[in-house]
């Protein structure tokens, strides 16, 4: 009996880790190719941690309704007896009281819960953004991955046709042996290399798939930056400081505190209480009696005027107008760094032009013919291979480090130039 309970046990529990896998990405639109528009889209409207912010949102609001509510009034109900010498009868006792907040602390209290909805709202504008630039990024890291794969490919074959043909060749002479010995050298470092490129192909994909939620590989369509513009200095500073999410939500902030250190100072104010009462004594000599009226409760902020509150809270201000300003510094210095390595890798990137890889190809195609008849040495082959390496890599280089910089101008940008997979959206500002 317990060999057969194992036995199910171990039979189980591959479909439920199937099960599990299958809830993991579910509700997941399956496709085979994905746009930069349609990765931001994806982003913005499946991520778990934008849809996390919100529900934060909602529950900021939520309390902000609870804690600027009315308290519930208090029903009080006495039963007692009345003794001596004449009577002994039941005495009836009920009070109704309803608390009323100080004027003017509840709007200040829910002044504080509304700023504090802005600043999330703000945040998660800023946390949509930053994701859909990430995915962007890494989108254009497995593109660019996938084309070093290709190239190493291609370098693969090349050298391998040449080994063969010098296998083929009747005579081998010292000099024949060496070439022979470096391409199959330089095979050796080109299989390494290849590894190298489809591990960061890998790994590129599982980043960017962290937003895509695919059980498959898909193709990413990622178009080359071309015709990039110079961009001034001024106006992009201005722009980041007028559309900055993190300095606007610190802004924010700062009006919140503004507004709690409002409300401490209502804190110590009376709250008014409101009573209704009726009372009954029935008794029999001389007869019954009845009582009615209403009271009112005010308590006396002599022990306690939340001093410390007080103190507390506008210490909490200091501190955040010290943030802001050093936030206001650290944003405007991040984009002064940011425009000054974009106008240095748009120099690079302007000496070399997309239309120029065919050219590139062709004149290897040209070189493997013109070795295969004699009349180029293998060094040069090699070099002029070892040449058009470089200037592809470097090309690819540049592509993605151009990427990262402008995502990063994009972010820093915020409202000014908000991201929809148009990576040329921050030039038009």
């Amino acid at each position: 009996m317990r060999f057969t309970k194992y036995l199910c046990i171990l039979l189980v529990a591959p479909l439920g880790a199937a099960e599990d896998e299958l809830i993991e990405t579910e509700g997941a639109e399956e496709r085979t190719e994905f746009t930069l528009l349609q990765i931001s889209e994806r982003v913005r409207g499946h991520s778990e941690l934008i849809q996390a912010h919100k529900l934060k949102i909602q529950s900021t609001e939520a309390q902000g309704r609870q804690a600027t509510s009315w308290q519930n009034p208090v029903v009080t109900a006495e039963l007692g007896r009345l003794k001596d010498t004449q009577n002994n009868n039941m005495t009836y006792d009920f009070r109704v009281t309803q608390p009323i907040y100080f004027p003017g602390k509840m709007g200040k209290q829910s002044e504080i819960y509304e700023r504090e909805t802005e600043i999330q709202k703000v945040e998660g504008d800023d946390l949509a953004e930053q994701l859909s630039l990430e995915a962007a990024y890494y989108a254009y890291a497995f593109s660019i991955a996938e084309l070093r794969s290709s190239q190493i490919n291609s370098r693969i074959r090349r050298m391998s046709l040449m080994r063969t043909y010098m296998r083929a060749q009747a005579y081998a002479s010292p000099a024949k042996i060496v070439q022979r010995n470096i391409v199959t050298n330089q095979l050796v470092a080109f299989q390494k290399s290849l590894n190298t490129s489809m591990a960061e192909a890998e790994s590129s994909w599982q980043k960017l798939n962290v937003y895509l939620n695919q059980k498959e590989k898909v193709k990413v369509i990622t178009p080359w930056l071309t015709d990039l513009h110079d961009i001034d200095i001024v106006n992009f500073i201005n722009q980041v400081r007028a559309g900055n999410r993190r300095i606007k939500a610190k802004k924010l902030q700062l009006a919140r505190i503004e507004a709690e250190v409002s409300f401490q100072k209502r804190v110590p104010l009376p709250d008014v209480s409101i009573s209704a009462f009726y009372r009954r004594e029935a008794l029999e000599n001389p007869g019954a009696n009845q009582f009615y009226g209403g009271a009112v409760t005010v308590p006396i902020p002599v022990l306690n005027a939340n001093r410390a509150g007080v103190e507390a809270a506008e210490k909490k201000l200091e501190a955040a107008r010290s943030e802001n300003k050093y936030l206001q510094r650290e944003v405007l210095q991040l984009a002064r760094a940011a425009h000054a390595e974009y106008m240095q890798k748009k120099k690079l990137f302007d000496n070399f032009k997309a239309e120029e890889i065919p050219a590139l190809e062709k004149q290897m195609q040209y070189a493997d013919r013109e070795l295969k008849l004699g009349r180029i040495d293998l060094i040069s082959y090699l070099e002029l291979e070892l040449k058009t390496h470089e200037a592809l890599s470097s090309y690819y280089d540049t592509q993605l480090e151009l990427v990262r910089v402008i995502a990063q101008m994009i972010y820093l940008m915020g409202d000014s130039a908000i991201y929809q997979g148009d990576l040329y959206v921050f030039q038009n500002h």
